[in-house]
């Protein structure tokens, strides 16, 4: 894949991985009700699907995951005995030798739950090769421009969402939000209270406006400001095709994106 394709197929692993914690918290913390979803997190992954006794176990490597609410990953043992140990029949029940097997698996599971979702999305990501150069940064940003000029929605939301993929961009907080404006900023600190760059873009992707600078989330004058920018009653900082030429300045400065230095 190249580059825009991989940053697409980022974004969307990241709204699966999304949709799928979403969901969980909707149904009280049920890792079930997203099977389909992680099914299609784990065929991303490269693991391959059986069905033993009544479990629907996944394989890659040394990892076995059993696709249940506990989501466990289990490593260094064998399917054999994964099926014995969740699914024992009434011999295997009674038998010595497997009553501690079955009661505990802490001798062989490596994530369960949560973690385990976290490790699998990462697993995916890191098959992703999100390197950068300035000129796939430039023909970036010249695609968003023309398609931003000739006013073709579609092409200029997708080229919004790899730029803000590149930059780490956010839909802020709900205390900043306008809707039916669309408002992002690049987050400052973990708990989202700041953001920096805020962009302002109406749901037709005409106007793109953007306010430089750092704004706490909190604060009244954040608010307000961005409400009058939005409605057009305070004008922002850039506008429109500008808008995609300074994103595309940013990038360049990262340190992954720094142009090669030229030996004299």
């Amino acid at each position: 894949m190249g580059l825009k394709e991989q940053l697409k197929e980022k974004i969307y692993i990241d709204k699966l991985y999304n949709s799928i914690l979403e969901k969980i918290r909707k149904y009280g913390g049920k890792i079930a009700v997203a099977k389909d979803f992680i099914r299609e997190l784990l065929k991303k992954a490269d693991y391959e699907g059986k069905e033993i006794r009544d479990l629907k176990i996944y394989t890659c490597n040394d990892d076995i995951l059993v696709l249940d609410n506990e989501l466990p990953i289990y490593r260094h043992t064998t399917v054999e005995d994964i099926a014995m140990r969740r699914s024992p029949t009434l011999g295997e029940m009674i038998s010595l030798r497997n009553i501690k097997r079955i009661l505990t698996d802490s001798d062989i599971v490596f994530k369960k739950g949560l973690d385990s979702l976290y490790y699998l999305y990462n697993k995916v990501l890191s098959r992703l090769d999100l390197t950068v150069t300035p000129a796939e940064m430039r023909q970036i940003v010249e695609g968003g421009i023309s398609a931003y000029r000739q006013d073709e929605s579609a092409q200029v939301w997708e080229t919004i969402e790899l730029i803000f993929e590149i930059l780490t961009y956010k839909e802020v907080g709900a205390e900043l939000r306008l809707p039916p404006y669309l408002t992002y900023g690049i987050p400052e600190h973990n708990n989202g209270k700041r953001y920096r760059d805020l962009v302002i873009i109406t749901p037709d992707y005409r106007e793109i406006k953007l306010i430089k600078g750092s704004f706490l989330a909190s604060e009244m004058n954040t608010v307000f400001h961005l409400t009058q920018v939005a409605l057009g009653k305070e004008k922002a900082d850039i506008e429109g095709a500008n808008v995609f030429i300074y994103w595309g300045e940013q990038a360049l400065k990262l340190p992954s994106l720094a142009e090669p230095h030229q030996n004299n």
